[in-house]
């Protein structure tokens, strides 16, 4: 299966959080933050709620969001529709994308994380 995602667009809310973050983290680039994000997300056990929200906040490249992991992040995303019995197609796995993004910056924020170990310490 060949279903290339092309970008990550988010909420301004999204990006007002991911600017409080980046403040408290020192972490510059909004991807690094969103793959924080998503990893703490797909680990729940339910699916994210879905968004309906103006996708007017940033936009990341798909290949910039996920680096030289582009396999594995793409296929946790898949695992995590098929485990959810949600079809696999571009729709979906942009939805989802998001939702978990979403999710997982709220995660993030609420949690008052400052760096990499207190993400690890919510991951177990």
């Amino acid at each position: 299966m060949d279903i290339k995602i092309d970008q990550l667009r988010t909420s301004s809310g999204v990006k007002n959080l991911l600017t409080r973050i980046k403040g408290i983290t020192s972490i510059q680039n909004w991807n690094v933050l969103c793959r924080w994000g998503f990893c703490l997300s797909i680990k729940q056990s339910s699916v994210p709620r879905m968004v309906d929200e103006k996708l007017d906040g940033i936009e990341i490249d798909y290949d910039t969001l996920v680096g030289k992991n582009k396999t594995i992040y793409t296929q946790l995303l898949i695992n995590n529709l098929r485990h959810h019995n949600i079809e696999i197609n571009k729709e979906n796995l942009t939805k989802f994308l998001y939702a978990h993004v979403n999710r997982g910056i709220n995660i993030i924020y609420n949690f008052k994380l400052k760096d990499i170990s207190g993400l690890l310490s919510l991951t177990r």
